[in-house]
């Protein structure tokens, strides 16, 4: 790799003299190779350029650190003489601007998916689209690399991770490529964002779904958040490229304008869509009939999956195919062939649903969406979790208290926190609900005590097989767990 470009745009300062020609990059030190170049990223806990001795040591013959460590680096220089140095004013946009010059093969249509909720859904409902109309494509985000339906293991370390590492996430991107895979649709996470890890993809289009309460614990505020989400529209999608954007939220007409000041084209989904309009849905036990309106001309089709965020997370699916060229009628007829992925709103048997949620509005509007179908009483089982954002806490409880007919407080991943003083924040403001000291007794109090007309929400794992207590990932599936308490 010619270091040389990231020179030239100042992106890279040479703190040595002489080119070097890296064969491979790292941002951790265990894993460098003979010949590598490794990046020392400042993190939360630990200073990467402390772990620049072992990178040398393992091979490395390159090191890219943070600008400010001067005394550091200069001594760090003189004890390795043969290694060459380089400075930047940010080593993560400098890493996935290196990967991007390391792998420099992408596919041509590339969207990316951001919001708090419906990510992973609505770049599965673009593969499975794209898929339908006879082209090759892949997905990759919580669960995974997904291409043409069919799961890859990603490479190590990025498994459930919504946005992998830059260098990771270019890699994928250059297999793709040679695997002759054009169109590729993934999640864009607050935190890839924030931390530069999409800086050096081309993408084609990007989605904004919605934005509630999540992550504070990390942006702080909301005001944070939203600036670390929009960045995929004010610094990351080209120009030429296109926003498909939800007009029925409020950041909606800031993300318009923001498009509009850079000349970027919008597609609007929603009820308030200029494009795609959701005109009405009718739901069914285990389907619902949607009427929208696609650039001015009227469709009705059956999609065979429940809740209104189903439809918002289809129509913003068919935006991006739209934008990436895709034929509008035949896209049209793949939806009544759509499936939901593992965990969202997910039928394990009649009456019990599994369900990620684990926000205010995951929680909100998972069961808005049952509320329709369901003729008994609706049941909910959830926690929240340890060493996260605590001010959601009370908001779930307040939201099952006005939603739900039957709730049962338990834990969910309580990490490091005690379990109680969780549920306890959560019950401030659900009094009616029940509280289980364990998820699993607390799903067999609800899948035992339900009736016939009932239906049981258990939200908050979703696809997820463990329960994070302490540093220990437990195995744990609530999948598996309902399943033991059916009746036979």
């Amino acid at each position: 790799m010619d270091l040389n470009p990231l020179i030239k745009d100042g992106t890279l300062v040479p703190l040595t003299k002489g080119l070097t020609f890296p064969t491979s990059l790292s941002i951790n030190s265990k894993a460098v190779k003979d010949g590598a170049l490794f990046v020392a990223i400042p993190g939360t806990h630990h200073n990467g350029i402390i772990f620049i001795g072992e990178a040398i040591g393992r091979g490395a013959c390159a090191i890219v650190a943070q600008g400010g460590d001067a005394k550091q680096l200069s001594d760090l220089q003189k004890h390795y003489p043969s290694v060459a140095f380089f400075e930047t004013q940010d080593t993560r946009k400098a890493i996935s601007l290196l990967a991007s010059k390391f792998y420099p093969l992408q596919p041509n249509n590339i969207v990316a998916v951001t919001g708090t909720n419906g990510k992973t859904s609505v770049v599965s409902f673009i593969r499975q689209i794209w898929t339908y109309l006879g082209i090759p494509a892949a997905s990759l985000g919580t669960l995974g690399l997904i291409i043409e339906g069919k799961p890859y293991p990603p490479p190590t370390g990025t498994g459930g991770i919504n946005t992998p590492d830059a260098i990771s996430l270019h890699e994928i991107l250059q297999n793709l490529k040679k695997e002759h895979i054009e169109h590729m649709a993934f999640e864009a996470s607050s935190h890839g964002l924030h931390q530069h890890r999409l800086d050096g993809v081309k993408l084609k289009a990007a989605v904004f779904t919605n934005l509630t309460n999540d992550h504070l614990d990390y942006h702080q505020t909301m005001e944070s958040y939203f600036e670390a989400k929009s960045r995929l529209f004010k610094d990351l999608i080209d120009e030429k490229g296109y926003a498909v954007l939800n007009a029925d939220i409020p950041e909606y007409k800031a993300l318009a304008s923001l498009c509009n000041n850079r000349g970027v084209s919008t597609i609007s989904f929603g009820k308030a869509g200029k494009n795609i309009q959701l005109f009405s849905l009718i739901p069914h036990e285990n389907e619902q009939e949607l009427h929208l309106s696609v650039e001015g001309k009227s469709y009705h089709f059956t999609l065979p999956l429940v809740g209104e965020f189903q439809a918002y997370n289809v129509i913003a699916a068919l935006g991006a195919v739209i934008a990436c060229g895709g034929d509008i009628e035949k896209a049209i007829k793949a939806c009544s062939y759509l499936t939901g992925v593992p965990g969202r709103l997910e039928r394990i048997a009649p009456g019990v649903y599994i369900d990620y949620a684990h926000t205010p509005d995951g929680l909100l509007v998972a069961l808005k969406a049952l509320r329709p179908h369901t003729l008994g009483k609706l049941w909910v089982v959830f926690g929240c979790g340890g060493n996260r954002d605590a001010l959601k806490r009370p908001m779930m409880g307040k939201i099952a208290e006005e939603l739900a007919d039957k709730i049962i407080i338990t834990d969910d991943n309580p990490r490091f926190e005690n379990p109680a003083e969780i549920r306890k924040q959560v019950l401030e403001k659900c009094p009616r609900a029940l509280e289980a000291t364990t998820r699993r007794q607390a799903i067999q109090m609800a899948v035992e005590g339900r009736e016939s007309n009932d239906i049981v929400l258990i939200a908050g794992k979703g696809h997820e097989t463990y329960q994070i207590e302490g540093d220990q990932a437990v195995p744990f599936n609530d999948s598996e767990e309902i399943l033991k308490f059916l009746k036979p």
